[in-house]
């Protein structure tokens, strides 16, 4: 089950054991996020590098750095058929377990965020 928690409501602390944060804001709602993983876990934020740690499983710093000429050239490469990804297969959020589990597919695994976009 998917389950994504409003902030604003207070709705964090119940819950309970998860199996994945991801933290796009860093602080005390990392800290408080960090508790919530169940053993074996991971904490994935994008804020800063993680201070804190769940109890037996990690943090991982993905570090994001926003590259507007490289990403207009990337553009341009695919524009022009110099850069051809290859899909491989594109799966809706829900199924994001199962698009890694099991048989592999040749080619990138796309996972759609929001249906249409």
């Amino acid at each position: 089950m998917h389950t994504f928690l409003d902030l604003g409501a207070g709705e964090l602390d119940q819950a309970g054991d998860v199996d994945l944060v991801l933290d796009v804001i860093g602080g005390e709602v990392l800290e408080r996020s960090t508790g919530l993983v169940r053993p074996g876990g991971t904490v994935v934020t994008i804020a800063a590098p993680p201070t804190v740690h769940p109890r037996d499983g990690r943090a991982i710093f993905f570090v994001v750095e926003p590259d507007r000429a490289r990403l207009v050239d990337l553009a341009e490469r695919v524009r022009a058929g110099r850069l051809k990804p290859v899909v491989g297969v594109v799966r809706p959020l829900s199924e994001t377990a199962a698009a890694f589990a099991g048989r592999r597919v040749p080619g990138k695994t796309i996972i759609e965020v929001a249906e249409g976009e």
